[in-house]
């Protein structure tokens, strides 16, 4: 199974940059989360820097990513500077093959369309020193991604405004980047979309008959087996039946 590490930057005691009330740490942490559930969906198996408001350091996020595996490594941020700066732009490291760039530029110039900023680019290194620690220490192809400046009221009305679209954007790149196609269709049964069909399927199915887990549209689809347009304890019997068969042979 495809993997990617999300690494929503900052959290706990370091908020990153902000502009009033409004605190980066807060953003960056929305937008890893939305982009990995949409991930998860397709099938991608995710992990995630933090999942909340904590602090966690920076050679313990890229050991986590390094151990677990990751094929790719996307840390998100937003940028600050003078009001007037705008735009979107990505990081990697100073020696960053060609394959490397291009994967960071797929992503910089999905989002760029998403959100109508302008785009300043794939940039090497860092500001004022050789590398961001998570392009310098990952194993994996990797990327920083700054979404906008906080600093900027422009910047912030198009990262509100086009939420879903910048999220959507990412997560595609995403997929095209660790080989899996965004338009896949699910197949009926694999309920939570890794391309299977096992237990685990018919559980949700089971809990989404319960009214105790709410799932997508391409989710229940998948789940109502029978096709009379809505999941019942039936379909999660049928499930778990082919999910048996398919593990006996």
């Amino acid at each position: 199974m495809a993997k990617v590490y999300l690494d929503a930057g900052h959290g706990g005691k370091d908020g990153g940059a902000a502009k009033g009330s409004r605190k980066e740490k807060d953003d960056v942490l929305k937008m890893a989360l939305a982009v990995g559930k949409k991930l998860t969906e397709k099938g991608i198996e995710v992990k995630y820097a933090r999942t909340g408001d904590v602090e966690k350091k920076l050679n313990d996020r890229t050991a986590e990513s390094n151990a677990w595996g990751a094929q790719y490594y996307l840390s998100i941020h937003r940028n600050s500077a003078a009001p007037d700066a705008t735009g979107n732009e990505i990081w990697v490291k100073s020696d960053a093959t060609e394959k490397t760039v291009e994967k960071a530029d797929k992503i910089l110039r999905a989002v760029c369309r998403a959100d109508g900023l302008r785009n300043r680019g794939v940039k090497k290194g860092a500001p004022s020193y050789t590398d961001f620690a998570v392009n310098k220490y990952t194993k994996c192809a990797s990327s920083l991604l700054e979404l906008g400046f906080i600093t900027s009221s422009k910047d912030n009305d198009a990262w509100d405004r086009s939420f879903d679209k910048t999220a959507d954007a990412i997560a595609k790149s995403l997929c095209e980047i660790v080989g899996v196609p965004w338009d896949r269709p699910r197949e009926k049964g694999d309920v939570n979309g890794d391309g299977k069909i096992t237990t685990a399927d018919a559980r949700l199915a089971l809990r989404a008959a319960a009214e105790l887990e709410k799932l997508t549209e391409e989710a229940m689809q998948a789940a109502d087996w029978d096709g009379d347009g809505k999941v019942t304890t039936s379909d999660a019997r049928e499930i778990l039946r082919e999910a048996t068969r398919l593990s006996e042979k």
